[in-house]
């Protein structure tokens, strides 16, 4: 499997950072070929008027000499696209949302995604004192944007960060992130089941 992991931190060595790391030498050591990027090393301009029209006619002027191009091949040479990042508001790192907004440009006049059929897993970090658990609303909208654009929805694994008052990753957490590593490496979701021939 190849692999495009793509680390939505400011903080290169944080918790997300970490979390994904371990996920990813897990998944090289059972064979994978991994892309890891920072988005934060990448311009991704910003959605404008008119977008998502000008996005299915591939009408990207307006986006000048960003680096989505690049992005987009590194995509559409994956398997899957891992996404990590922690949640702010319940939602992806403003820089990395901008980039999964971007995914527009995937999308065709018949409405088909170049996307189709590749893996979306994701790895999320947060302050752990949620009333609802964060994690689990973004693993919602990354399902349905997974559904939207014909990917397969891997899963998603989350820890909650050090603070003063959270006891932040642990032995478990690395465990878990270990097991997706291995599970993705095979083509699996991260309950084992087979998704890729």
């Amino acid at each position: 499997m190849r692999i495009f992991a793509v680390n939505g931190s400011p903080n290169r060595d944080g918790n997300s950072a970490t979390l994904t790391r371990i996920l990813l030498d897990a998944a090289k050591a059972k064979g994978a070929q991994i892309d890891y990027v920072n988005i934060y090393d990448y311009k991704v301009t910003d959605v404008w008027e008119n977008y998502f029209g000008d996005a299915l006619y591939k009408k990207f002027e307006k986006a000048e000499d960003d680096d989505m191009p690049l992005l987009k091949d590194k995509m559409a040479s994956a398997d899957i696209i891992l996404l990590a990042s922690p949640i702010y508001w319940y939602q992806l790192s403003g820089k990395l949302k901008t980039f999964v907004d971007r995914w527009t440009d995937t999308i065709n006049p018949d409405f088909s995604s170049d996307l189709r059929g590749k893996g979306l897993a994701l790895v999320s970090t947060h302050t752990g004192v949620n009333a609802i658990n964060a994690s689990n609303i973004l693993q919602l909208a990354m399902d349905s944007t997974a559904e939207f654009l014909g990917m397969q929805w891997l899963g998603g694994i989350e820890c909650s960060s050090k603070m003063p008052f959270t006891t932040g990753r642990n032995a478990g957490h690395e465990i878990i992130a270990a097991d997706f590593g291995e599970k993705l490496a095979q083509g699996q979701n991260l309950l084992g089941a087979p998704v890729f021939g």
